[in-house]
């Protein structure tokens, strides 16, 4: 009896405690979930560098860990389509513990390849509903909208997702959409509301060929921000004024003419709600002298002065456009010491290594 005994308790001191199990499996876990990530890493690292034979050894051997992590899964799902695979795309997503918006967009796509297009489109429909969808999801459903023969219903989509953003990938398929319905008119002011958000957003280099290889004018200087556009801007300056000193300093390190007429007509519109309108005003002066503008400069200056008798910066900046005629205004901006937002070299390192 007493050998049994110690036979028992010798086996329950062998078997690990409850706890101790639990800690053992949360370690591996974690372990397996930090493998899956550095290799959807390598992957895509391989895939940059278009070392296919690379990225597909790693595939081979992430398999098992995919459906823990969604960024895996993700990567080996593209790979299988790349290889025209996309049945096994399809099972990769689906069983995949979770489903990001990243991998359900590449899921509708995998459903669509695989003939799947009922079921494609009524879960774009569901999701594109609800406001928390991302952009993509409108705008890949209007594409299979008008695949599908519905222009209208594809128009209506993307002016969904223009409700809250000037989003310039949506504003492409509208123009795209309304040049092949024939309808010119609205083409144009697709145009037009491209070349604005293309030159605000720094997205011409994109929207410029496609204007002009549909024969309309590309993307030009001359283009004015629009009243939403400002109010905008304006309501996020006010909200956070450090914000106005660093886009100053920015145009000062590298001009770009449409964004200080943006920039100076926000400012000018936000300062009645600034908590330093002094500050806002020795802005625009600033924006003033980048648009070789030196009396609307001056006039600021000394309202900004009037406002902050104090203002050291806006007193030096007075002065040396009262006595200064002869010096350029970019001289003025250069020169202009005792601001602080006048130094450019934080800006702009190369100009201080030269």
């Amino acid at each position: 009896m007493a050998r049994l005994l110690r036979s028992i308790l010798s086996k329950v001191r062998r078997r690990p405690s409850a706890s101790t199990a639990n800690v053992g499996q949360l370690r591996s876990s974690q372990h397996e979930r930090e493998l899956a990530r550095k290799l959807a890493e390598g992957i895509d690292r391989a895939i940059d560098a278009g070392m296919w034979a690379h990225a597909q050894r790693l595939a081979d051997a992430a398999g098992r860990l995919a459906p823990q992590c969604a960024r895996l899964s993700e990567q080996l799902a593209r790979l299988r389509l790349v290889e025209h695979d996309a049945e096994t795309a399809l099972r990769i997503i689906e069983s995949c513990r979770t489903m990001p918006s990243s991998l359900r967009l590449l899921r509708a796509v995998c459903l669509w390849l695989t003939g799947e297009r009922i079921e494609t489109h009524l879960d774009l429909h569901r999701w594109s509903a609800k406001a928390s969808a991302p952009l993509d999801a409108r705008l890949l459903l209007a594409l299979i909208d008008w695949r599908l023969g519905d222009a209208d219903r594809s128009i209506q989509t993307l002016h969904q997702n223009l409700r809250h953003l000037e989003d310039p990938r949506t504003i492409e398929a509208l123009l795209l959409i309304h040049l092949l319905s024939d309808r010119r008119d609205r083409a144009e002011e697709c145009a037009q509301r491209l070349r604005r958000v293309s030159l605000m957003g720094a997205v011409a280099p994109e929207a410029d060929p496609l204007l002009r290889s549909l024969g309309m004018p590309g993307v030009t200087e001359e283009a004015e921000p629009t009243d939403e556009q400002v109010a905008n801007l304006a309501m996020e300056l006010i909200c956070f004024e450090p914000a106005i000193d660093v886009l100053v300093a920015a145009q000062q390190s590298q001009l770009h003419l449409p964004t200080v007429s943006l920039l100076a007509r926000a400012i000018e519109r936000s300062l009645p709600d600034l908590g330093d309108a002094a500050a806002g005003m020795h802005a625009l002066a600033k924006l003033s002298l980048l648009q070789d503008q030196r009396a609307e400069a001056k006039r600021w200056a000394e309202r900004g002065l009037s406002e902050n008798p104090m203002s050291a910066p806006l007193a030096i900046l007075v002065g040396e456009l009262s006595q200064a005629d002869s010096q350029e205004p970019a001289d003025l901006l250069r020169d202009g010491a005792g601001d602080r937002f006048n130094d450019r070299s934080e800006f702009a390192p190369q100009e201080k290594a030269a």
